[in-house]
């Protein structure tokens, strides 16, 4: 952790920033646990660039604005593109947010034993693009009852990627080998297309690698950590004290009898930087406190 060496003038704010080194990366996969993981961390299926399985859906009251590439899927089958609607509250339930633009999709094979007795990891990222956005988001999976096809193309591609692997002798996938698995597993997922409400972009099967070196635990350390619930400001918004704090710290009036707003003013960088309230000023433990008696008491 460095500071900066110098600070504005009349303010003692210094601004910390922290390095982090460059990943070094071998046959696509970093080389080493970036960080260390929690238990939970461990338990993910596959990552995706879709919006369509985050935990909170967005909330909406009458008129609301769908933004720029979102797609809503309510549980109805009714599909709204990106704009402003009018969305009936508690009578319209929304299913699902979809993205019309292409999706990117990492998954990890489990503990595959290869012919001549290997055990390895497949790795495979493909490119998908939803077409029907109705039949993707209410799509039901027969076998594990679990709704959107989006989740269902890493299962598809997950097991026929380790059948593929099952035959396969060796440690490491060459070229050639990686193109063969590339044709087959495009043509078997396009036999599935109009099923899943989708099309397949590209498939790149990036290499089976040795479960010695814990693939699946490399790629998720790429990720930020997730917050912990008991720290500081948790689920606060960034903007939480805005809310909170008297107008007269951030804005300026016009001058005359009527208070109009004339412009919002920072009285210094320190306001402009998000905090919590444990850490804030405002909430530190006061120099000197009253006692019952009336005398001041020090800490």
């Amino acid at each position: 952790l460095k500071l900066r060496p110098y600070t504005r003038l009349l303010h003692s704010l210094a601004i910390p920033y922290n390095h982090q080194p460059l990943t070094k990366f071998e046959n696509g996969i970093p080389k080493t646990l970036v960080r260390p993981l929690v238990q939970n961390e461990r338990k993910w299926d596959f990552w995706t660039s879709s919006d369509a399985f985050y935990a909170e859906k967005p909330s909406f009251f009458g008129f609301t604005h769908i933004p720029f590439g979102e797609i809503w899927v309510f549980k109805s089958g009714k599909v709204l593109n990106a704009g402003f609607h009018f969305i009936t509250p508690f009578v319209s339930k929304l299913h699902a947010v979809k993205t019309e633009h292409p999706i990117l999709m990492g998954i990890v094979t489990q503990t595959v034993n290869t012919k001549d007795g290997n055990n390895v990891n497949g790795y495979v990222v493909a490119t998908i693009q939803v077409t029907d956005y109705a039949k993707s988001a209410l799509y039901l999976d027969p076998e594990t009852n679990r709704y959107d096809s989006e989740r269902v193309v890493a299962r598809f591609l997950r097991k026929r990627l380790e059948e593929e692997l099952n035959n396969f002798s060796g440690k490491e996938l060459d070229s050639s080998t990686k193109s063969k698995l590339n044709s087959k597993l495009v043509d078997a997922l396009r036999a599935k297309e109009g099923e899943f409400g989708l099309k397949v972009l590209d498939i790149d099967v990036r290499g089976a690698y040795d479960s010695s070196i814990n693939l699946a635990d490399k790629l998720r350390a790429l990720d930020p950590p997730p917050v912990d619930e008991n720290a500081a400001g948790h689920n606060l918004s960034n903007d939480y004290w805005a809310d909170r704090l008297t107008p007269p710290f951030f804005e300026k009036n016009r001058f005359g009898s009527n208070k109009e707003i004339k412009t919002p003013a920072a009285v210094s960088l320190e306001w402009c930087i998000p905090s919590p309230p444990d850490y804030h000023h405002f909430n530190m433990i006061p120099k000197m406190t009253a006692a019952s008696d009336g005398e001041p008491v020090k800490h």
